[in-house]
């Protein structure tokens, strides 16, 4: 994948789970990665793990509920860096397990502001700065729960339903620009999020419905997610790509 070697890369929720496995793909394959996280201390250890291994990234701490943040670190980067070429828009939260009409406001705002409107707001700045250098690619993570309901989760449901939505829509909007934005949707993934899924839904899922029998690696996202910023995906645009072992198929 040499068509990611230098390239700047932006990949937010990089302190742990599929961000971390990504940015370490992406500074394998020679790209500058920028870390961004709320989790100051694990950002900082993604970064250390990268230049450790003769990777070049840099942490900036981002929270992406807050727009102002968002705004003001592609700023920086673009300073220091020169431009954007390449996003990942991961960064995201679990949440509780409740029945809809028990989800107090608070909660489904929490869940809107990171899941949805943090990746809005940092797909308008990523694009700001990649028309004016002829293109560039954007991933947003987005779930198995954007293309299906979830008993018990509907705020997570609905905000990656909106992920996925928002994909499309761009993909359409700024494909003639040469910029494709594509989304992944994992399904169970051995990340923090499953610490909120009840012990019996693990069980069922992992021994019933997928027929692979087991959950998911971070590391197997982060590759599909890396092959969808590389020239080898040239093709692919408004895609929304299933990583479920096979979960959805019937």
């Amino acid at each position: 994948m040499d068509s990611l070697k230098n390239k700047i890369a932006f990949v937010t929720g990089a302190a742990m789970g599929i961000g971390r496995a990504t940015a370490m793909l992406l500074a394998e394959k020679g790209a500058k990665v920028m870390v961004t996280d709320l989790n100051e201390t694990e950002g900082k250890a993604t970064t250390r793990m990268i230049n450790d291994s003769g990777g070049y990234a840099t942490f900036y701490k981002l929270d992406v509920a807050r727009k102002e943040d968002i705004v003001k670190i592609c700023n920086n980067i673009f300073t220091e860096e020169g431009g954007l070429d390449l996003a990942v828009n991961n960064a995201g939260i679990g949440g509780s397990m409740k029945p809809l009409h028990e989800i107090p406001s608070e909660k489904w705002e929490n869940m809107l502001s990171v899941c949805l409107s943090g990746v809005f707001y940092c797909m308008q700045e990523e694009l700001k700065y990649m028309l004016p250098r002829g293109g560039g690619r954007i991933v947003n993570v987005a779930s198995l729960a954007g293309l299906n309901g979830v008993g018990g989760g509907s705020s997570y449901a609905a905000a990656k339903h909106g992920v996925v939505g928002l994909t499309k829509s761009a993909a359409l909007e700024y494909g003639a620009y040469n910029v494709r934005v594509n989304s992944v949707c994992p399904g169970f993934v051995q990340t923090a999020i499953l610490d909120n899924v009840p012990a019996k839904i693990l069980d069922y899922s992992t021994n019933v419905r997928v027929p692979m029998k087991r959950i998911g690696s971070v590391e197997e996202v982060a590759k599909a997610i890396v092959w969808l910023l590389s020239d080898e995906s040239s093709y692919v645009n408004g895609h929304q790509l299933l990583l479920d072992g096979g979960f959805n198929a019937g």
